[in-house]
């Protein structure tokens, strides 16, 4: 493996820069890094889709800035925790995914997060919670237990807001936050990096590691990539962008953004100096046109998941589509299954992939966001026949699809 990188101003660029907290302290933490010594740190990914988004770039581009520090990288896929599904922010139990489900989401995951982490160095590794997990013994189920409880776990805020709407709390989500402190003590690492709304799962691990092994484990959390209204942008809320997304629907995701985000996205989402980014601040808050800002965040967003070339290629077509006024020359075709030589409005557009639920797509009709060879959706109910020379599916002014029987 490469030396450890000790150089101070690395070492405080990587605690700073996009970081929400570090526990117990980030001056513990620091003197670690500049001690030489080699860290051991992972991040889990739970597959409970088939990409990954930006919002776990933020995460996978902190992995890859230890890596170079030279510290030891682990990235969990947590094909074990996806099947129970992490409450984290949720008004409602998730729906469970089998085995099965959770291997196929995760199957590009590692093609993905190689786009950001340099997977061909040795310092860096995959494992998968199952692995362990469901080697568990009911008698070390209750040993584990025996460290957490009830009133710990029925602190977090989402448990309460349940418990206000009288809304039922499952036993298994309890356990998930045990599971994921389990994976932090099984791996034996000094440090846990996530989003600042992983908190309390990794403060978990964070006791269970001084339990079973009298071991410090520091906690990172990272800033979240969020709405004006303090919504996360996030595959659950449908609102994200992903990683697979073609460039000019990464790029006119990013200018449909208010330009309230700008700055904060710049700093969690691209390597453009804190001075620069402190700089377009000052310059919008006095009147400069934030477009400009906002194209090169959309720019460097592309850039780094997809290249110079596609960040071109995204800008190019933004330029056509919403300048111009023009459809774009690269709509994906995507197969659609249809059984019954008709599918209803919902399913087409989540299997187009133009939304994520069905839910999703009522909403887009309530809006009279989405037409269908250009014609104007307004009934949620409406059943579709698709001709051998498919269909042209539009969502808003920026995203399109053409649909075509397998």
């Amino acid at each position: 493996m490469s030396k450890v990188i000790t150089d101070a101003k690395q070492v405080d660029e990587v605690l700073t820069r996009g970081v929400e907290n570090i526990y117990p302290d980030k001056e513990s933490l620091r003197k670690e890094l500049l001690s030489g010594r080699r860290l051991r740190l992972y991040c889990g990914f739970d597959p409970t889709a088939p990409t990954l988004h930006i919002g776990h770039g933020i995460q996978i581009r902190k992995l890859e800035q230890f890596r170079r520090l030279g510290h030891e990288v682990i990235l969990l896929i947590g094909d074990f925790t996806a099947q129970i599904g992490d409450p984290t922010g949720k008004d409602k139990t998730r729906k469970p995914l089998t085995h099965q489900q959770v291997l196929e989401n995760a199957k590009g995951y590692k093609k993905q997060i190689g786009r950001i982490l340099d997977l061909t160095q040795a310092n860096v590794r995959f494992v998968h919670n199952e692995k362990w997990t469901n080697k568990l013994k009911p008698a070390d189920m209750l040993e584990l237990a025996s460290h957490f409880t009830v009133a710990r776990l029925l602190e977090r805020d989402m448990f309460q807001e349940r418990i206000k709407a009288n809304r039922d709390i499952h036993l298994h989500e309890f356990l998930y936050p045990i599971f994921q402190a389990y994976d932090a003590v099984t791996l034996d690492v000094d440090l846990q990096i996530g989003g600042s709304d992983q908190m309390f799962n990794m403060l978990c691990g964070r006791t269970l590691m001084k339990k079973m092994k009298n071991k410090e484990k520091f906690v990172l959390t990272t800033k979240l990539l969020e709405d004006p209204t303090g919504k996360k942008m996030g595959k659950s809320e449908g609102n994200t962008i992903t990683l697979n997304d073609a460039p000019a629907d990464m790029y006119g995701k990013i200018m449909s953004w208010p330009d309230t985000m700008i700055t904060t996205a710049m700093e969690i989402l691209t390597d453009i100096p804190l001075e620069e980014i402190k700089e377009a601040e000052k310059e919008m808050s006095q009147g400069v046109n934030p477009r400009d800002y906002k194209m090169k965040l959309a720019y460097e967003v592309v850039r780094i998941y997809l290249g110079h070339d596609e960040a071109r290629h995204g800008q190019n077509e933004f330029a056509r589509v919403f300048q111009e006024k023009q459809k774009p020359t690269d709509i994906p075709t995507v197969i659609i299954q249809d059984k019954d030589g008709q599918i209803g409005v919902l399913d087409l557009f989540v299997q187009a992939g133009l939304a994520t639920s069905n839910s999703e797509v009522k909403r887009l009709v309530k809006e009279k966001a989405i037409r269908i060879d250009d014609e104007l959706i307004t009934h949620d109910t409406l059943l579709v026949k698709i001709p051998p020379a498919g269909l042209l599916l539009q969502r808003g002014k920026k995203q399109f699809a053409t649909a075509k029987l397998k």
